[in-house]
């Protein structure tokens, strides 16, 4: 585990690696073995294997797959991924004001703000909502836009 409590993918893929080659090895030795007149042998390797090296590796995946559990009443997301979810959803807003289409995509990007808000943390949830809002004022002022024709147009009207 690294210091923020997440599984080393380094690691892990090395002691998969490793794991593999303990395993093509000890197959080939064995086959050779049942080969050369002794097919107890490839009997014996059969079940070291999976004692020895398939029974371990599934009780890391198992403790890899219970050991990260989401927090009770929160979105599962960590401070720092919330914090990118909403730096995403806001800047994509932004960048999605002037658009033609600006007010479904908006909409779409508030329903997204507000989950995350509902779903984020409490120490998270300030700046979640403050998101939330921010966006909710752009789609509102793409809304206001879209139903007056002279600014639309630059008022020219």
């Amino acid at each position: 585990m690294d210091r923020h409590g997440n599984p080393r993918a380094v690691v892990i893929l090395g002691l998969v690696a490793f794991a593999l080659v303990v395993l093509s090895l000890g197959s080939f030795v064995a086959l050779l073995a049942a080969g050369a007149g002794s097919p107890e042998t490839l009997a014996i390797w059969v079940v070291a294997a999976l004692v020895v090296v398939k029974v371990p590796l599934l009780m890391l995946v198992w403790w890899l797959l219970g050991h990260k559990r989401d927090p009770v009443g929160g979105g599962g997301w960590s401070s720092a991924e919330c914090e990118e979810i909403l730096r995403y959803l806001e800047e994509q807003a932004r960048a999605s004001a002037g658009r033609p289409d600006a007010g479904p995509r908006l909409a779409y990007f508030s329903r997204e703000a507000w989950y995350v808000a509902d779903a984020a943390a409490d120490a998270d949830k300030p700046a979640a909502v403050a998101v939330a809002l921010r966006i909710d004022e752009l789609a509102a002022s793409a809304r206001t836009e879209g139903r007056d024709p002279a600014a639309r147009d630059g008022g020219t009207r």
